[in-house]
């Protein structure tokens, strides 16, 4: 009935502005120097109210991605919802990301599309359609994302936090950052100071932004290797990098993966150690659900016995405030990020 759908459409509105609140209340967007960030997470399903849909904030530009056919079906009260937002917080275009494996599980179809933009094709050309997509700045450094063709939304905005609390431990260090998609954490180790970072990475488009990334802010020297993660580490020169990152993608998708991804953490993890010095770090992380953080560091233990290295948690780090989290549901911490100091 129109009453219902009125009703409904005032709700998503109403938690739209509250998740555009919270997120003014943790100081973001950011104008602080040096800190600069409009790259950000608007809208965490659950965790702002609004389960099967996600918004992440790119500069002037909002990237929706639904991952439940509920809120798809309600897709023009999320549209008009972020429209409805006050100056500063309105995006300027707003973006279809693709729905990925949560639409074949749902039953729906999501394509990348253009949903709205405030301006002429010109202006829209320059945003959408510029050198890799969209232009952000995250903590200082200038990104371009592309929202219609990347993963996810164009960017794993949960790692911000953690990129730069580990960018501020890298000045002069030899970095290396496995899986690096877009360089998220080479480029902050770059801009605190490291001497040089590599970025291996599958995908060479991911290597392409990344280097174009470095360009843009004059950061560097960055290197860039195409390869499988697992195959560079088994010929990578032993004790060569004093900070190495494996941020790899999900190995745990259901439950009898579970043995099996842990493993591959294992040998995974045991491969990058070798790679790091005596007093080295070694940040390690984790976005498969199934994986407990009890799991994860035992995992590390037993990698660190494969390794032959000794290993003490410095810190233990998570998916930033932006991606809030309801008590009642432990599933949406999922990300696991462990600072490790190698001895």
């Amino acid at each position: 009935p129109a009453e219902e759908a009125r009703a409904l459409s005032a709700l998503i509105e109403r938690r739209v502005h509250e998740a555009a609140a919270l997120r003014q209340r943790l100081g973001l967007p950011s104008t602080e120097p040096g800190r600069e960030t409009d790259a950000y997470r608007l809208v965490n399903a659950e965790g702002d109210g609004l389960p099967g849909v996600i918004i992440d904030r790119f500069g002037p530009v909002a990237a929706v991605q639904f991952t439940a056919l509920g809120m798809k079906r309600n897709e023009a009260a999320v549209f008009s919802a972020l429209r409805s937002l006050p100056e500063p917080l309105r995006p300027q275009g707003i973006v279809e990301a693709q729905g990925g494996s949560f639409a074949q599980v749902e039953g729906f179809s999501a394509q990348a599309r253009v949903v709205s933009f405030d301006g002429d094709a010109a202006a829209q050309a320059a945003v959408l359609d510029g050198k890799g997509g969209v232009p952000c700045v995250e903590g200082g450094v200038h990104l371009s994302v592309d929202v219609r063709g990347g993963q996810k939304t164009g960017m794993f905005l949960d790692q911000r936090d953690n990129r730069r609390l580990l960018g501020q431990l890298c000045r002069g260090a030899r970095v290396l950052d496995v899986y690096s998609y877009a360089g998220g954490f080479a480029l902050q180790a770059l801009k605190h100071g490291a001497a040089e970072a590599t970025c291996v990475d599958s995908s060479a488009r991911a290597l392409q932004l990344a280097q174009g990334h470095a360009e843009r802010n004059q950061l560097g020297p960055l290197h860039t290797i195409e390869a499988d993660a697992f195959r560079f580490l088994e010929g990578a020169a032993p004790l060569a990098y004093d900070v190495v990152i494996v941020d790899p993608p999900k190995f745990a998708r259901a439950q009898k993966d579970l043995p099996a991804a842990l493993k591959g953490y294992q040998r995974l993890n045991a491969l990058a150690l070798n790679t790091v010095v005596p007093g080295g770090l070694l940040a390690s992380c984790s976005c498969s659900q199934l994986v407990d953080e009890e799991s994860f560091e035992r995992m590390l233990a037993a990698a660190a016995l494969d390794a032959g290295r000794r290993i003490t948690v410095l810190y233990r780090g998570s998916q930033g405030p932006d991606h809030p989290v309801p008590p009642a549901f432990p599933e949406g911490r999922y990300l696991k990020f462990l600072l490790l100091g190698v001895s």
